[in-house]
């Protein structure tokens, strides 16, 4: 690349990526400030998403109020007993209350003290619209974009394509275009992949370890086990630790590690909510969005929560790579071979386990 009448601007600090002239980077620079038309569906001009309300709180409220919509719609479903979704039940109603060791009401107590706690514990962890509103909201993108984005975007382009191939592609006019991409959907999209994957393995290990270990399922876990039979509103029904360890932690760790805008914690604690609360719905319904894009999903949950599954099937809440790769999958297919061949009953095996563990 030729470089002797403009000076370099450095990108990457390696010297596996070339330096970049400044007459290039002023091709791929966005103008600033950015015209109105530039800005993505998505972004809002307003200080507050919800107006007069801090988006630190909506942050906070958000996965709280999923979870009860979300839960009382399949409440609903479960209630009303229309034909269409009854034909779509895991389990003959009358199963929940024969089965399950927990009655709605201590559920319901049990979850709002874990939204008690989590909204507590967030109230300390994310920071106030003075520090929020200067970082996130007041932004120059357009400048953010030229002095960060652009070298680093043009340097992985010569890296994949060489530096002359490179170099034409971005001055043909596809350059901006690939840092104003990569600022407003191709990091996004990274970040959410990343929380994704960390609330998966965290909650993955954390999971099994529980139900591996005697004192751990005996003491913590075997409160959300309680529901033989999972339905929406159990989804957090957890010992307090757990509730803390398993939910509030991962979520936190996810959204820090990632580098979270307040924005993006909303849609990721949000969207982890209603994933949740799907997967404990005890419905297999397949225009279900929750189902229809994840094979974790309430049928494959719904297997882990049986007394014969219960080694079987950990992933949660997105995918079931950990499960694949420590070869704890269980079907449905096999789940039906299962009981062609074993003539227990349901009661008999929920006996049989909680001795195992000394359970009262």
């Amino acid at each position: 690349m030729n470089s002797s009448s403009s000076s370099l601007t450095q990108g990457f600090s390696s010297p596996l990526f070339p330096l970049i002239n400044s007459s290039l980077l002023s091709l791929l620079s966005p103008p600033s400030p950015l015209p109105p038309s530039s800005y993505p569906f998505y972004h809002s001009f307003q200080t507050t998403l919800i107006p007069g309300i801090s988006d630190r709180y909506t942050a906070l409220a958000v996965p709280i109020l999923a979870y009860w919509f979300l839960g009382g719609l399949f409440w609903f479903l479960d209630e009303a007993k229309f034909g269409y979704f009854e034909r779509r039940r895991l389990h003959e109603s009358e199963e929940v209350t024969r089965r399950n060791r927990v009655t709605l009401g201590q559920l319901i107590k049990a979850v709002v003290f874990q939204h008690v706690v989590q909204t507590a514990l967030g109230l300390m962890w994310i920071e106030p619209d003075e520090i929020v509103l200067p970082r996130e909201i007041f932004v120059d993108h357009g400048m953010v974009m030229a002095q960060k984005y652009a070298p680093r975007v043009a340097q992985l382009v010569m890296v994949l394509l060489g530096e002359n191939n490179g170099e034409a592609v971005l001055r043909s006019g596809a350059g901006r275009h690939l840092v104003e991409f990569s600022y407003w959907w191709g990091v996004p999209i990274l970040q959410f992949g990343l929380a994704f994957f960390i609330i998966d393995t965290w909650q993955f290990f954390l999971h099994k370890l529980m139900h591996e270990v005697p004192w751990l399922y005996r003491n913590f876990h075997s409160h959300h086990h309680r529901l033989y039979v999972p339905y929406a509103f159990g989804a957090l029904y957890n010992h307090p630790v757990e509730g803390f360890l398993l939910d509030t932690l991962s979520a936190t760790l996810a959204e820090a590690a990632s580098m979270m805008t307040v924005r993006q914690k909303i849609l990721l604690f949000g969207f982890a909510s209603l994933k949740t609360v799907d997967d404990h719905s005890g419905y297999k319904i397949w225009w279900d969005p929750m189902q229809l894009l994840f094979s974790n999903n309430a049928d494959y949950h719904d297997i882990h929560h049986q007394s014969f599954g219960m080694k079987k099937n950990f992933s949660q809440p997105f995918f079931t790579r950990w499960d694949i790769i420590f070869d704890t999958v269980m079907t449905r297919e096999q789940v039906n071979n299962r009981h062609m061949a074993v003539g227990s009953s349901a009661e008999a095996e929920i006996d049989q386990l909680e001795k195992s563990y000394k359970l009262d």
